[in-house]
């Protein structure tokens, strides 16, 4: 007798090849595991799929997957140290920035990697509490930040739950960083030039400090 198909194994199996393109690398381990969402020496590490895989969880999984992938080919992390700021507030900045300009490089060329992403954003934002958020307080800058360079450089339309964040934000950081956003989607997919653009848009939110620099060759 045939054993029946599992339609769980189906999906990673489907789901591994996928990252594996995304990400550009066709030896690229990928695991699965109840604590996944990780990169770490050379693998990447998903959350195990539910046995009861709806549309949404599939979704949710795809995006999680997607961004991971998108990490491995587009952030050079010793190039991402060397600008990182001393301040710690600054730091969660930059972080946020980068994971949004990653993010974005797929999201703005694929719009099946754009919907996953949207999936797993939602998910994230819904668990954080963003969609009930009232008070600017309760809005941390730092994915605040993060949203609104979403926005900017893939001209999407954020999830309610994250514009309900990025609005307590959008108009201080447009009026004190103008020049870094306008900038920031031409330079999205050159790390080092996006890295200074966003270490001069720190300045300008009065958050510079002293960090290591790159020359433009670099």
């Amino acid at each position: 007798m045939t054993k029946p198909v599992d339609r769980t194994d189906v999906f990673k199996s489907a789901l591994s090849a996928a990252t594996r393109a995304l990400a550009g690398q066709d030896e690229l381990s990928v695991e699965y595991s109840v604590d996944g969402g990780r990169v770490q020496d050379g693998q990447i590490t998903l959350t195990s799929p539910p046995k009861d895989l709806t549309p949404a969880a599939a979704a949710r999984a795809r995006g999680q997957a997607d961004a991971l992938a998108l990490r491995v080919a587009h952030h050079d992390a010793r190039a991402h140290a060397r600008l990182m700021p001393q301040r710690e507030d600054a730091r969660k900045l930059f972080e946020a920035a980068e994971r949004a300009r990653v993010e974005s490089i797929g999201a703005a060329a694929m719009d099946g990697v754009a919907e996953n992403l949207d999936a797993v954003l939602t998910q994230r934002c819904e668990r954080a509490g963003y969609g009930r958020t009232t008070d600017k307080s309760r809005a941390p800058m730092d994915d605040a930040l993060e949203f609104v360079l979403r926005e900017v450089l893939t001209g999407r339309k954020l999830p309610a739950a994250a514009e309900s964040v990025a609005s307590f934000w959008r108009a201080e950081l447009n009026e004190k960083a103008a020049e870094p956003l306008a900038k920031a989607r031409a330079n999205m997919e050159d790390q080092a030039a996006f890295s200074r653009l966003m270490r001069d848009l720190l300045r300008d939110l009065g958050l510079g400090d002293e960090t290591s620099s790159l020359s433009k060759d670099d």
